[in-house]
């Protein structure tokens, strides 16, 4: 374990009321309440720069009776509201993605058998043509080389 060094001051007693109602809410020492929150502090700090600028705000307003039901799960969970919410967000995306990637997979099978489809009509189509071509080939050479057509004919040529 780390070494520990005491650190004291004066709030307002306002703030001091806040602060002894969040560690009851969660049910936490006040020693590790304030480590919390000047860890976050300094995380915060660190966090600015290049990191900050691939993060974006995403902020709400919710009804008092929904932010105090998320305020008890993040009690329950004991970890931070922002980390709570991200799950959320990050487990709802998900299922979004999920249903649609179901439903788009059919349409690409689809374009794929219409590709496949697409291709074998090529194939069909260049298979005829190049029997065409050798159709129109033999037909020439046999108007070129008469063929006889009696005996007559064929002993005239040998």
């Amino acid at each position: 374990m780390a070494e520990m060094k005491n650190l004291c001051g004066k709030i307002p007693v306002e703030l001091h009321e806040k602060v002894r109602a969040e560690i009851e809410e969660k049910e936490t020492s006040t020693q590790i309440f304030i480590q919390q929150v000047i860890e976050e502090h300094f995380n915060r700090l660190e966090g600015k720069g290049e990191e900050s600028m691939e993060k974006r705000t995403l902020a709400v307003q919710i009804t008092e009776e929904l932010f105090q039901r998320v305020k008890w799960a993040v009690a329950k969970e004991g970890i931070k509201q922002k980390d709570f919410i991200i799950r959320i967000i990050e487990k709802a995306v998900e299922e979004v993605e999920a249903k649609w990637q179901e439903l788009d997979q059919p349409e690409e099978i689809e374009e794929t058998d219409n590709l496949e489809e697409a291709e074998d009509t090529s194939e069909e189509e260049v298979v005829e043509a190049a029997g065409e071509e050798m159709d129109a080939e033999i037909s020439e050479d046999a108007e070129e080389e008469e063929i006889p057509e009696s005996e007559e004919e064929i002993e005239e040529i040998a």
